[in-house]
């Protein structure tokens, strides 16, 4: 069982949602590509705040959690 499973099974997250583990794991995916975008964005200096808020909006919207 992966550290996933047992923090899934652990913390009921079936109960409140009615997506399965692989999918769950697949929308954490998405946010983690945003977060990690939005980050690499401002270490490179970045600082126009609809750059930053284009990427979460992108990541909101590829994931459905």
């Amino acid at each position: 069982m992966s550290i996933f499973d047992d923090y899934y099974d652990e913390h009921n997250l079936g109960e409140y949602s009615d997506m399965s583990k692989k999918e769950l794991v697949i929308e954490a995916e998405y946010l983690h590509n945003s977060l990690y975008n939005i980050l690499k964005y401002v270490d490179n200096g970045g600082t126009d705040i609809d750059v930053i808020k284009a990427e979460v909006y992108d990541g909101f919207y590829e994931s459905r959690i």
